[in-house]
């Protein structure tokens, strides 16, 4: 069995990767943001982000074709989050550390 039928199930797959690796990395612009507000703001960031990330995933799905969410659309999703948050996430984190230090 191949896990991709067609090119179209693939596109939507790489488009939703995207989509979210974009939706963890605008989840840590607002948690940044988070800690210099006042402490009514944290219920509208998080309103914002899912309306932001309901958006890009609508997008994505448009972009990629598909009309209906399966189960590759939500792999797609994780893994694309999986990345920014196991592989870049860190990158940039130890990046900040060693410019706070100096």
């Amino acid at each position: 069995m191949i896990f991709f039928e067609t090119a179209g199930q693939a596109r939507a797959f790489l488009m939703l990767a995207y989509a979210g690796f974009g939706a963890a990395v605008l989840y840590d612009l607002l948690a940044v943001a988070r800690r210099f507000l006042p402490r009514f703001w944290p219920p509208l960031l998080d309103a914002l982000w899912c309306l932001l990330t309901g958006g890009a995933v609508a997008l994505a799905l448009a972009a990629g074709g598909e009309r209906q969410v399966r189960l590759y659309i939500l792999l797609g999703l994780a893994f694309g989050a999986g990345v920014y948050c196991l592989g870049i996430r860190r990158l940039l984190r130890a990046a900040a550390r060693r410019l706070k230090k100096k």
